[in-house]
């Protein structure tokens, strides 16, 4: 080969090195460009998203303490006792760590009984009635760091304040970000740029821009320097805003947003090696592997796509799909769900799912246990429902789902729920209690949160029903709802005008076929209708009015004792039910008590009924309120007993006076050759107390009873329930 042609081979290679080498390098540029938006993309989007939970979080919270101060505004007092028990036994407890009263003094009072004095500070809690926000304070009682939401509320002649304390480390959980290997560090700050709270132990203090000083390093702090009045500027005025700087991190992204609530912002910093490492590396990597050989470079072009696409489905992880379950949030279900809904309506159902009493899983297994059955329920609905349905996790035990099904709807949600209720997870199974809603897409609905919305009150309709375990929403759900709306909206005037009405059902000794007593019940006269008890009880038990009707009922009781005594010289044992909402209150029993004194009635002529399922409820001290019921001489029965799970030696320890046999049973007489009517009676006589078998309609269960020995029996086969005059015609005789 001549020389010359040598030497153009040689330049021609080194020209197309040098072209090859600076496309390669202009695609780097593009693919650092592109990567540097991106990065701003998917950190705001993250950022954005903790913004509006901790808004959230936050607008819930003023909400909570609102409905509290118009509760007091209502009823233009302040009961202490009522509204601290009120607050302890609701859900808030869980969100707050105290609850507080403030006079106009400054002197304060908590629920769990410390004393305050505030008067240095009076005045900011009662410029106005308008909820105000403290910024950090430290607690008085304690020394912990906290938040108070306030508010002043007139009460006849005076101004008191209601405050509720929350731990200013609580925020924390809201935006914690772990998804960046724990690299990243936020803060929330006030429009001071006073730092709130850190999401990182060691950096809680101080300002924000002194934070950020103690962060730069070289240069850098000559040029952050020139920016630090805008970033102030931004922050106090709420703007939200972005930037790169150099720290002993290495680069790293600062965003902030405003809250939009108390002049807060939520400033994350993260360093771009939690974020893009491998992508700068491999781009390093090709820009001296292209020097070399222009094929290494394409495979190295090919890793960063790669590594970028990796990043891209961490920021998507982080934003969508739960931590624990690996399925979708609350983001995921409406973002999917939408797009399924515009898609397709045919055969479409939304689902909403809970698991019953989850913290007393958490309680009772630990945290660890109960994410794997968090976890383990999204594995078994998406086998039950198939990789085409969309599964979310999206608030604590609730899931969601969003699916296409053909078939009998009623026979897939009862496989859902018994594959649930008996979870079964690495060998052991969990017996879980859950209820469920459904809505089933129409062809006008066009938005996933109305559907959500329809679900979920079918949901509600079926919380805490042991029987009914699910509901379809349907033109009845709409109607019951409006039916409830209608009830809620009556019940205190019905009780005021005496539309309640009582009713009793004799009872009668089963050898002499004596009287023995009466059961009370309720009917509620309403525009000329008699409305039943099992349209309005459950409603009452879930809105708590039927503490006021069951005390109006004793009274009522109480009042015809009297009466027929004084007519008739006549003592007979009355049953009133016992809801189980009184046992969230420990002076129901004293009200009681001051009743049957009030009309000179002998407790023993009360036989208090408790159901089985109220007397086995967690969280409840039974064996302590019974004994109470007895030192004050009220009888106790248990009704509807052997439909629970409450065990003998339960049972043993019960300081009870009758065994009630629930009408399902008496029902079975003569149907099959085996009764538990004979085994409820053997127990009784065992522990030497009085069996009543209710709804007994015909001669021959009445006749099974006797020979069985039952003692008292109640039902259609004797009389129906009777007003109050009808039953004095059984005293008179």
């Amino acid at each position: 080969m001549p020389v010359k042609n040598y030497k153009k081979q040689i330049i021609l290679v080194i020209i197309i090195l040098i072209l090859l080498i600076a496309i390669g390098l202009g695609y780097m540029t593009y693919m650092l460009n592109k990567i540097e938006a991106n990065t701003y993309n998917s950190i705001n989007t993250v950022v954005q998203n903790d913004t509006k939970n901790l808004k959230t979080e936050i607008i819930n919270q003023k909400a909570i303490l609102q409905s509290i101060t118009s509760y007091i505004s209502s009823v233009n007092k302040v009961e202490e006792e009522k509204i601290f028990d009120m607050y302890e036994k609701s859900d808030i407890t869980s969100q707050f760590i105290r609850m507080a009263i403030m006079t106009q003094d400054g002197k304060t009072i908590t629920n769990d009984g410390f004393k305050v004095d505030y008067s240095d500070e009076v005045k900011d809690f009662f410029r106005d009635n308008e909820i105000k926000i403290f910024d950090n304070k430290i607690s008085r009682i304690d020394g912990e760091k906290i938040n108070i939401y306030s508010q002043a509320v007139n009460v006849k002649d005076e101004k008191v304040a209601i405050l509720l304390i929350i731990s200013t480390e609580s925020y924390k959980n809201i935006f914690v970000n772990n998804i960046f290997e724990s690299k990243g560090f936020s803060y929330i700050v006030d429009n001071t740029g006073n730092i709130i709270v850190s999401a990182n132990i060691d950096r809680g203090t101080g300002t924000l821009i002194n934070n950020i000083d103690n962060m730069l390093v070289g240069n850098s702090k000559e040029k952050f320097e020139k920016n630090q009045n805008v970033i102030e500027s931004n922050i106090e005025n709420g703007i939200a805003g972005e930037r790169i700087l150099q720290t002993s991190y290495g680069k790293t992204y600062m965003v902030y947003e405003p809250i939009g609530v108390n002049g807060w912002a939520l400033v994350y910093f993260i360093p771009s090696s939690a974020i893009s490492g491998e992508i700068n590396q491999a781009l390093l990597l090709t820009f001296i592997v292209s020097i070399v050989v222009i094929l290494i470079a394409l495979i190295v072009c090919i890793y960063i796509v790669i590594s970028n696409n990796k990043k891209q489905i961490k920021l998507y992880e982080y934003a969508y799909i739960d931590p624990v379950t690996k399925k979708g949030n609350i983001y995921y279900l409406r973002k999917y769900g939408q797009e399924e809904l515009e898609k397709d309506k045919k055969n479409l159902y939304l689902a909403i799912l809970d698991v019953n009493k989850f913290k007393m899983i958490n309680k009772a297994y630990g945290y660890k246990v109960g994410d794997e059955i968090l976890f383990g329920i999204g594995v078994k609905l998406r086998e039950i429902l198939g990789d085409n349905s969309i599964i979310c996790r999206y608030s604590n035990d609730y899931f969601s789902m969003i699916f296409r099904y053909e078939n009998d709807i009623n026979a897939l949600i009862n496989t859902i729920i018994s594959n649930i209720e008996k979870l079964k997870i690495n060998d052991e199974v969990y017996d879980l209690s859950v209820n469920l809603g459904l809505y089933k897409v129409q062809e006008d609905d066009n938005n996933i949160s109305v559907i959500m919305d329809k679900a979920i009150i079918a949901h509600s309709l079926s919380k805490g029903n042991v029987f009914d375990k699910f509901y379809i929403y349907d033109e009845k759900v709409e109607k019951k709802i409006e039916f409830e709306s209608k009830i809620e909206q009556n019940m205190e005037t019905a009780l005021r005008k005496k539309e309640f009405k009582i009713y009793y059902q004799p009872k009668f000794n089963t050898k002499e076929e004596s009287l023995y007593g009466a059961e009370a019940l309720v009917r509620w006269y309403h525009d000329g209708e008699i409305i039943t008890p099992d349209k309005f009880i459950p409603l009452f038990e879930k809105n708590r009015f039927i503490l006021k009707l069951d005390l109006y009922i004793f009274e009522q009781v109480c009042k015809d004792l009297k009466m027929w005594k004084e007519k008739y010289g006549k003592n007979v044992v009355v049953s009133i039910n016992v809801s189980r909402q009184h046992f969230m209150d420990e002076h129901f029993l004293e009200r009681y008590l001051r009743i049957t004194t009030k009309y000179g009635i002998n407790p023993n002529n009360i036989d208090l009924e408790i159901t089985e399922s109220a007397a086995i409820e967690e969280g409840i001290d039974i064996l302590a309120i019974m004994k109470r019921m007895k030192e004050y001489g009220f009888l106790i029965s248990i009704d509807d007993f052997g439909t629970g799970y409450s065990s003998l030696n339960m049972l043993q320890d019960m300081p009870i006076d009758i065994l009630k046999i629930d009408k399902s049973f008496v029902d079975q007489i003569g149907k099959s050759k085996r009764n538990i009517i004979d085994y409820i009676i053997n127990i009784a006589k065992e522990l030497k107390l009085k069996t009543i078998a209710e709804g007994v309609e015909t001669k021959e269960q009445r006749d099974y009873l006797l020979e069985r020995k039952c003692d008292i029996i109640q039902g259609y086969y004797y009389e129906k329930p009777i007003k109050e005059e009808e039953f004095e015609k059984y005293l008179k005789d």
